[in-house]
Protein backbone atom coordinates (compact mmCIF):
# COMPACT_ATOMS: atom_id res chain seq x y z
CA UNK A 1 0.00 0.00 0.00
CA UNK A 2 1.58 3.46 -0.91
CA UNK A 3 2.32 5.94 1.93
CA UNK A 4 -0.21 8.77 2.48
CA UNK A 5 0.79 12.08 3.89
CA UNK A 6 -1.05 12.82 7.19
CA UNK A 7 -2.45 16.10 5.90
CA UNK A 8 -3.24 14.69 2.25
CA UNK A 9 -5.28 11.82 4.44
CA UNK A 10 -7.26 14.25 6.75
CA UNK A 11 -8.19 16.23 3.39
CA UNK A 12 -9.75 13.33 2.02
CA UNK A 13 -11.24 12.66 4.67
CA UNK A 14 -13.16 15.44 5.12
CA UNK A 15 -13.83 15.60 1.83
CA UNK A 16 -15.61 12.29 1.89
CA UNK A 17 -17.43 13.22 5.15
CA UNK A 18 -18.68 16.13 3.52
CA UNK A 19 -20.20 14.05 0.40
CA UNK A 20 -21.60 12.00 2.91
CA UNK A 21 -23.34 15.11 4.64
CA UNK A 22 -24.68 16.38 1.52
CA UNK A 23 -26.74 13.19 0.76
CA UNK A 24 -30.31 12.35 1.63
CA UNK A 25 -30.49 11.12 5.25
CA UNK A 26 -30.57 7.79 4.53
CA UNK A 27 -28.85 6.79 7.69
CA UNK A 28 -31.16 8.50 10.05
CA UNK A 29 -34.02 7.23 8.17
CA UNK A 30 -33.20 3.93 7.05
CA UNK A 31 -29.58 2.85 8.73
CA UNK A 32 -28.36 3.06 5.01
CA UNK A 33 -24.85 2.98 5.47
CA UNK A 34 -22.11 2.48 2.39
CA UNK A 35 -18.97 0.33 3.30
CA UNK A 36 -15.85 3.13 2.31
CA UNK A 37 -12.57 1.02 1.19
CA UNK A 38 -9.00 1.95 1.63
CA UNK A 39 -6.70 1.85 -1.52
CA UNK A 40 -5.02 -1.31 0.61
CA UNK A 41 -8.28 -2.84 -0.37
CA UNK A 42 -9.78 -2.76 3.26
CA UNK A 43 -12.84 -1.11 4.69
CA UNK A 44 -11.49 1.37 6.85
CA UNK A 45 -15.06 3.58 7.33
CA UNK A 46 -18.82 3.17 6.61
CA UNK A 47 -20.12 6.33 4.79
CA UNK A 48 -23.38 7.54 6.93
CA UNK A 49 -25.56 9.75 4.27
CA UNK A 50 -26.82 13.08 5.65
CA UNK A 51 -24.18 12.72 8.79
CA UNK A 52 -20.54 11.91 7.88
CA UNK A 53 -18.11 9.39 8.00
CA UNK A 54 -17.47 6.34 10.75
CA UNK A 55 -13.71 5.80 10.86
CA UNK A 56 -13.09 2.10 12.19
CA UNK A 57 -10.02 4.02 14.12
CA UNK A 58 -9.31 6.92 15.98
CA UNK A 59 -7.33 9.74 13.90
CA UNK A 60 -3.88 9.45 16.38
CA UNK A 61 -3.63 6.31 14.82
CA UNK A 62 -3.59 7.70 11.62
CA UNK A 63 -1.25 10.36 12.33
CA UNK A 64 -3.99 13.26 12.14
CA UNK A 65 -3.71 15.41 15.35
CA UNK A 66 -7.06 16.98 14.80
CA UNK A 67 -10.25 16.86 14.29
CA UNK A 68 -11.78 16.83 10.89
CA UNK A 69 -15.15 17.94 10.29
CA UNK A 70 -17.56 14.94 9.91
CA UNK A 71 -15.84 11.99 10.90
CA UNK A 72 -16.56 10.18 13.43
CA UNK A 73 -13.76 8.09 15.30
CA UNK A 74 -13.84 4.77 16.83
CA UNK A 75 -13.33 5.34 20.32
CA UNK A 76 -15.69 8.36 20.62
CA UNK A 77 -18.96 6.44 19.20
CA UNK A 78 -17.53 3.49 21.51
CA UNK A 79 -18.11 6.39 24.83
CA UNK A 80 -21.33 7.37 23.26
CA UNK A 81 -22.41 3.22 23.06
CA UNK A 82 -21.58 3.04 26.60
CA UNK A 83 -23.95 6.10 27.64
CA UNK A 84 -26.68 4.66 25.46
CA UNK A 85 -26.58 1.31 27.05
CA UNK A 86 -26.77 3.37 30.33
CA UNK A 87 -30.55 3.35 29.15
CA UNK A 88 -31.16 6.95 29.24
CA UNK A 89 -33.36 6.97 26.34
CA UNK A 90 -34.99 3.80 24.51
CA UNK A 91 -34.93 5.31 21.24
CA UNK A 92 -31.47 6.19 21.19
CA UNK A 93 -30.65 2.28 22.27
CA UNK A 94 -32.77 1.21 19.04
CA UNK A 95 -30.43 3.22 17.00
CA UNK A 96 -27.63 2.28 18.86
CA UNK A 97 -28.00 -1.44 18.01
CA UNK A 98 -28.83 -0.72 14.74
CA UNK A 99 -25.45 1.27 14.45
CA UNK A 100 -23.62 -2.02 15.96
CA UNK A 101 -25.80 -4.36 13.37
CA UNK A 102 -24.19 -2.04 10.41
CA UNK A 103 -20.89 -1.24 12.18
CA UNK A 104 -20.12 -4.74 13.73
CA UNK A 105 -22.32 -7.83 12.59
CA UNK A 106 -19.80 -10.23 12.04
CA UNK A 107 -21.62 -12.60 9.04
CA UNK A 108 -24.61 -11.57 6.78
CA UNK A 109 -26.15 -12.98 4.16
CA UNK A 110 -26.88 -16.53 2.36
CA UNK A 111 -22.71 -17.27 1.99
CA UNK A 112 -21.95 -16.34 5.69
CA UNK A 113 -18.04 -17.90 5.74
CA UNK A 114 -15.00 -17.51 3.56
CA UNK A 115 -15.95 -21.54 3.35
CA UNK A 116 -18.93 -20.32 1.57
CA UNK A 117 -17.82 -18.33 -0.83
CA UNK A 118 -14.46 -20.48 -1.55
CA UNK A 119 -17.46 -23.47 -2.10
CA UNK A 120 -19.55 -21.29 -4.37
CA UNK A 121 -16.60 -20.43 -6.77
CA UNK A 122 -15.29 -23.97 -6.93
CA UNK A 123 -18.92 -25.08 -7.53
CA UNK A 124 -18.91 -23.23 -10.96
CA UNK A 125 -20.46 -20.16 -9.39
CA UNK A 126 -17.66 -17.72 -10.14
CA UNK A 127 -18.56 -14.51 -12.38
CA UNK A 128 -16.26 -12.15 -12.93
CA UNK A 129 -16.16 -8.95 -14.97
CA UNK A 130 -13.87 -6.34 -17.05
CA UNK A 131 -14.88 -2.81 -17.54
CA UNK A 132 -13.00 -0.91 -19.87
CA UNK A 133 -13.85 2.79 -20.30
CA UNK A 134 -12.82 5.58 -22.62
CA UNK A 135 -11.16 8.54 -21.55
CA UNK A 136 -14.32 11.63 -21.06
CA UNK A 137 -13.38 15.38 -20.06
CA UNK A 138 -14.50 16.45 -17.03
CA UNK A 139 -13.77 19.14 -14.83
CA UNK A 140 -11.20 18.98 -11.62
CA UNK A 141 -13.10 18.11 -8.40
CA UNK A 142 -16.75 17.77 -9.92
CA UNK A 143 -18.55 14.29 -10.39
CA UNK A 144 -19.21 12.89 -14.14
CA UNK A 145 -21.03 9.77 -14.87
CA UNK A 146 -19.11 7.19 -16.67
CA UNK A 147 -22.14 5.60 -18.01
CA UNK A 148 -22.59 7.03 -21.52
CA UNK A 149 -18.48 6.43 -21.81
CA UNK A 150 -17.19 3.95 -24.87
CA UNK A 151 -15.63 0.72 -23.76
CA UNK A 152 -16.29 -2.48 -22.96
CA UNK A 153 -18.97 -2.47 -22.46
CA UNK A 154 -20.05 -0.34 -24.34
CA UNK A 155 -21.97 3.39 -23.95
CA UNK A 156 -25.49 3.67 -22.15
CA UNK A 157 -28.13 5.98 -23.33
CA UNK A 158 -30.95 7.21 -21.11
CA UNK A 159 -34.71 6.78 -22.24
CA UNK A 160 -36.55 9.38 -23.02
CA UNK A 161 -39.52 10.44 -20.57
CA UNK A 162 -42.34 9.57 -19.49
CA UNK A 163 -41.26 7.00 -18.00
CA UNK A 164 -37.40 6.54 -18.94
CA UNK A 165 -36.49 2.92 -18.24
CA UNK A 166 -36.07 0.48 -15.97
CA UNK A 167 -32.20 -0.45 -15.73
CA UNK A 168 -30.47 -3.86 -15.08
CA UNK A 169 -27.49 -6.13 -16.03
CA UNK A 170 -29.17 -6.63 -19.49
CA UNK A 171 -28.95 -2.50 -19.71
CA UNK A 172 -26.17 -1.17 -22.33
CA UNK A 173 -23.67 0.36 -20.55
CA UNK A 174 -24.27 -1.44 -17.54
CA UNK A 175 -20.57 -2.93 -16.32
CA UNK A 176 -23.02 -5.64 -15.04
CA UNK A 177 -23.62 -6.11 -18.47
CA UNK A 178 -23.77 -9.50 -19.80
CA UNK A 179 -23.53 -10.94 -15.80
CA UNK A 180 -25.06 -14.22 -14.98
CA UNK A 181 -28.51 -13.84 -12.93
CA UNK A 182 -28.45 -16.52 -10.32
CA UNK A 183 -30.84 -18.67 -10.16
CA UNK A 184 -33.37 -18.96 -6.57
CA UNK A 185 -32.57 -19.18 -3.83
CA UNK A 186 -29.09 -18.12 -4.41
CA UNK A 187 -28.07 -14.64 -4.20
CA UNK A 188 -25.04 -12.49 -6.02
CA UNK A 189 -22.28 -10.97 -3.96
CA UNK A 190 -19.65 -8.59 -5.04
CA UNK A 191 -16.24 -10.11 -3.69
CA UNK A 192 -13.31 -7.72 -4.67
CA UNK A 193 -13.90 -4.60 -6.79
CA UNK A 194 -10.67 -2.49 -8.48
CA UNK A 195 -9.72 0.45 -11.00
CA UNK A 196 -6.88 2.26 -12.12
CA UNK A 197 -6.74 5.09 -14.37
CA UNK A 198 -5.35 7.28 -16.66
CA UNK A 199 -5.74 10.40 -14.38
CA UNK A 200 -5.98 10.80 -11.38
CA UNK A 201 -9.69 9.96 -9.40
CA UNK A 202 -10.06 11.48 -6.39
CA UNK A 203 -13.35 9.00 -5.81
CA UNK A 204 -15.21 6.35 -7.94
CA UNK A 205 -18.58 5.70 -6.19
CA UNK A 206 -19.86 2.14 -7.66
CA UNK A 207 -23.80 2.44 -7.75
CA UNK A 208 -26.71 0.56 -9.28
CA UNK A 209 -28.71 2.71 -11.64
CA UNK A 210 -32.40 1.32 -11.39
CA UNK A 211 -34.16 3.82 -13.44
CA UNK A 212 -32.57 6.08 -16.39
CA UNK A 213 -34.80 9.16 -17.71
CA UNK A 214 -34.00 11.18 -20.10
CA UNK A 215 -35.01 14.25 -22.58
CA UNK A 216 -34.94 16.66 -19.90
CA UNK A 217 -34.89 20.24 -21.39
CA UNK A 218 -32.71 23.02 -19.13
CA UNK A 219 -34.39 25.54 -22.01
CA UNK A 220 -37.54 26.08 -20.58
CA UNK A 221 -39.31 27.20 -17.44
CA UNK A 222 -42.54 25.01 -17.33
CA UNK A 223 -43.00 21.75 -15.09
CA UNK A 224 -41.52 18.81 -16.67
CA UNK A 225 -43.47 15.30 -16.94
CA UNK A 226 -40.62 12.79 -15.93
CA UNK A 227 -43.43 10.16 -14.41
CA UNK A 228 -40.29 7.55 -14.21
CA UNK A 229 -40.96 3.94 -14.38
CA UNK A 230 -41.70 2.07 -11.57
CA UNK A 231 -38.48 0.76 -9.10
CA UNK A 232 -37.47 -3.28 -9.82
CA UNK A 233 -35.46 -3.43 -7.21
CA UNK A 234 -35.24 -1.30 -3.34
CA UNK A 235 -39.00 -1.06 -4.54
CA UNK A 236 -39.50 0.87 -1.02
CA UNK A 237 -37.35 3.65 -1.95
CA UNK A 238 -35.67 3.56 0.94
CA UNK A 239 -31.58 4.99 0.01
CA UNK A 240 -32.73 5.18 -3.73
CA UNK A 241 -31.45 8.87 -4.90
CA UNK A 242 -31.53 10.85 -8.13
CA UNK A 243 -28.73 11.76 -9.61
CA UNK A 244 -28.98 14.77 -12.56
CA UNK A 245 -26.38 14.37 -15.44
CA UNK A 246 -25.87 16.47 -18.57
CA UNK A 247 -26.72 14.84 -21.99
CA UNK A 248 -26.33 17.69 -23.70
CA UNK A 249 -24.25 20.78 -22.99
CA UNK A 250 -26.02 23.88 -20.81
CA UNK A 251 -25.96 26.71 -22.78
CA UNK A 252 -25.62 30.19 -21.03
CA UNK A 253 -27.24 31.59 -17.74
CA UNK A 254 -27.45 30.24 -14.34
CA UNK A 255 -29.98 27.57 -14.15
CA UNK A 256 -31.90 26.62 -10.97
CA UNK A 257 -33.83 23.73 -10.95
CA UNK A 258 -36.12 21.32 -8.40
CA UNK A 259 -37.73 18.02 -8.79
CA UNK A 260 -40.61 19.52 -7.73
CA UNK A 261 -42.99 16.61 -7.60
CA UNK A 262 -41.89 13.25 -6.39
CA UNK A 263 -43.35 9.82 -4.18
CA UNK A 264 -40.95 9.51 -0.82
CA UNK A 265 -39.47 6.56 0.77
CA UNK A 266 -42.60 6.38 2.80
CA UNK A 267 -44.78 6.51 -0.54
CA UNK A 268 -45.88 10.33 0.28
CA UNK A 269 -46.54 11.94 -3.38
CA UNK A 270 -46.74 15.73 -4.17
CA UNK A 271 -43.20 15.84 -2.43
CA UNK A 272 -41.08 19.03 -3.59
CA UNK A 273 -36.93 18.80 -3.35
CA UNK A 274 -35.12 21.63 -2.68
CA UNK A 275 -34.31 24.00 -5.67
CA UNK A 276 -30.70 24.38 -6.42
CA UNK A 277 -27.91 25.81 -8.63
CA UNK A 278 -26.25 24.99 -12.60
CA UNK A 279 -23.59 27.17 -13.98
CA UNK A 280 -23.63 28.00 -17.61
CA UNK A 281 -22.07 26.09 -20.50
CA UNK A 282 -21.67 22.58 -18.37
CA UNK A 283 -20.39 19.91 -20.09
CA UNK A 284 -21.88 16.30 -21.24
CA UNK A 285 -21.50 14.45 -18.47
CA UNK A 286 -21.08 17.13 -15.83
CA UNK A 287 -23.32 16.32 -12.76
CA UNK A 288 -25.68 18.75 -10.84
CA UNK A 289 -25.77 20.71 -8.66
CA UNK A 290 -22.59 22.93 -10.05
CA UNK A 291 -22.87 26.04 -7.63
CA UNK A 292 -24.54 27.73 -4.95
CA UNK A 293 -25.76 25.93 -1.64
CA UNK A 294 -25.22 22.33 -2.85
CA UNK A 295 -22.25 23.15 -4.87
CA UNK A 296 -20.33 19.67 -5.02
CA UNK A 297 -23.36 17.01 -3.87
CA UNK A 298 -23.46 14.15 -6.15
CA UNK A 299 -26.91 13.86 -5.69
CA UNK A 300 -30.30 15.98 -6.84
CA UNK A 301 -31.41 17.38 -2.60
CA UNK A 302 -34.82 16.14 -2.06
CA UNK A 303 -36.81 17.52 0.76
CA UNK A 304 -34.82 18.10 3.86
CA UNK A 305 -36.86 15.12 5.78
CA UNK A 306 -36.46 12.34 2.45
CA UNK A 307 -34.00 9.68 2.35
CA UNK A 308 -34.77 8.29 -0.79
CA UNK A 309 -37.69 8.39 -3.65
CA UNK A 310 -39.85 5.95 -5.47
CA UNK A 311 -40.62 7.55 -8.45
CA UNK A 312 -39.97 10.79 -9.80
CA UNK A 313 -43.24 12.87 -11.22
CA UNK A 314 -41.97 16.16 -12.40
CA UNK A 315 -38.77 18.22 -12.92
CA UNK A 316 -38.37 22.18 -13.36
CA UNK A 317 -36.13 24.95 -14.27
CA UNK A 318 -37.36 27.77 -12.45
CA UNK A 319 -34.55 29.68 -14.38
CA UNK A 320 -33.39 28.01 -17.38
CA UNK A 321 -30.15 27.73 -19.72
CA UNK A 322 -30.24 29.10 -23.35
CA UNK A 323 -30.02 25.26 -24.44
CA UNK A 324 -29.00 21.90 -23.07
CA UNK A 325 -30.76 18.70 -21.95
CA UNK A 326 -30.01 16.35 -18.56
CA UNK A 327 -31.32 13.31 -17.11
CA UNK A 328 -32.24 11.53 -13.84
CA UNK A 329 -30.89 8.67 -12.97
CA UNK A 330 -31.88 6.91 -9.91
CA UNK A 331 -29.64 5.15 -7.81
CA UNK A 332 -28.75 3.09 -4.52
CA UNK A 333 -24.96 3.06 -4.17
CA UNK A 334 -22.88 0.16 -3.25
CA UNK A 335 -19.14 1.44 -2.88
CA UNK A 336 -17.17 3.89 -2.57
CA UNK A 337 -13.76 3.92 -3.27
CA UNK A 338 -11.53 6.64 -2.76
CA UNK A 339 -8.33 7.27 -5.88
CA UNK A 340 -4.44 7.03 -5.59
CA UNK A 341 -2.63 8.75 -8.12
CA UNK A 342 -2.55 7.86 -11.95
CA UNK A 343 -1.82 4.57 -13.15
CA UNK A 344 -2.15 2.53 -10.23
CA UNK A 345 -4.67 -0.07 -9.26
CA UNK A 346 -6.52 0.06 -6.25
CA UNK A 347 -8.86 -2.75 -5.32
CA UNK A 348 -10.83 -3.49 -2.71
CA UNK A 349 -11.11 -6.73 -1.08
CA UNK A 350 -14.65 -7.47 0.24
CA UNK A 351 -14.25 -10.53 1.41
CA UNK A 352 -11.98 -9.98 4.04
CA UNK A 353 -14.95 -7.37 5.49
CA UNK A 354 -17.38 -9.19 6.62
CA UNK A 355 -19.04 -5.87 7.90
CA UNK A 356 -18.82 -4.88 4.16
CA UNK A 357 -19.90 -8.02 1.67
CA UNK A 358 -22.08 -6.55 -0.66
CA UNK A 359 -25.38 -8.03 -2.63
CA UNK A 360 -25.83 -7.41 -5.70
CA UNK A 361 -29.79 -6.62 -5.73
CA UNK A 362 -32.50 -8.26 -8.26
CA UNK A 363 -35.69 -8.33 -9.02
CA UNK A 364 -38.46 -9.93 -8.22
CA UNK A 365 -37.39 -12.52 -11.21
CA UNK A 366 -34.06 -12.83 -10.26
CA UNK A 367 -32.59 -10.06 -12.51
CA UNK A 368 -29.57 -8.66 -11.22
CA UNK A 369 -28.67 -4.77 -11.36
CA UNK A 370 -27.01 -2.27 -13.50
CA UNK A 371 -23.77 -0.92 -12.00
CA UNK A 372 -22.28 2.02 -12.94
CA UNK A 373 -19.33 4.71 -12.02
CA UNK A 374 -19.45 7.99 -10.87
CA UNK A 375 -15.95 10.01 -10.65
CA UNK A 376 -15.01 12.89 -8.91
CA UNK A 377 -12.08 13.73 -10.91
CA UNK A 378 -8.95 16.13 -9.53
CA UNK A 379 -8.21 16.74 -13.86
CA UNK A 380 -9.85 17.80 -16.84
CA UNK A 381 -10.31 13.89 -18.07
CA UNK A 382 -11.09 11.25 -16.53
CA UNK A 383 -8.36 9.08 -18.26
CA UNK A 384 -8.90 5.87 -19.80
CA UNK A 385 -10.21 3.76 -16.81
CA UNK A 386 -9.90 -0.19 -16.45
CA UNK A 387 -11.93 -2.07 -13.39
CA UNK A 388 -12.29 -5.52 -12.59
CA UNK A 389 -14.64 -7.39 -10.06
CA UNK A 390 -15.13 -11.09 -8.68
CA UNK A 391 -18.45 -11.75 -7.42
CA UNK A 392 -20.01 -15.30 -6.70
CA UNK A 393 -23.94 -17.07 -6.05
CA UNK A 394 -24.84 -18.96 -3.24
Amino acid sequence: MPSVCPDTLALNLALMARQARSQAPTWDGAGISVPVMSPGGGSFARALPGRGLYLFDDLKNLGIRRPVPGVFEYSKVQHLRDWFAAGLDKQLLERRDRWHRWMCDPERGAIATYDGIINARGAGKAFDRTAMKTSITTVANAWSSLFRAGGTPGAGAFTAIPGGAAHSNATPGAWSYGLANPTAPDKQYLLTFGFTSAQQINILVLVDSLVGAGGISASVTSSTTVTTTALTRYTNGEGVLPIAVVTTALGTGTGTSSINSYTDQGGATAQAGQAFSSAASLIVERVLPTSGTFNGSLFVPLAAADYGVRSVENYQFSAAHSAGVIALDLVYQILWMPGVVANAFVESNLTIQPDAIVEIAQTSGNVLGCLVGYVLTNTTTSGILAAFFRTCQG
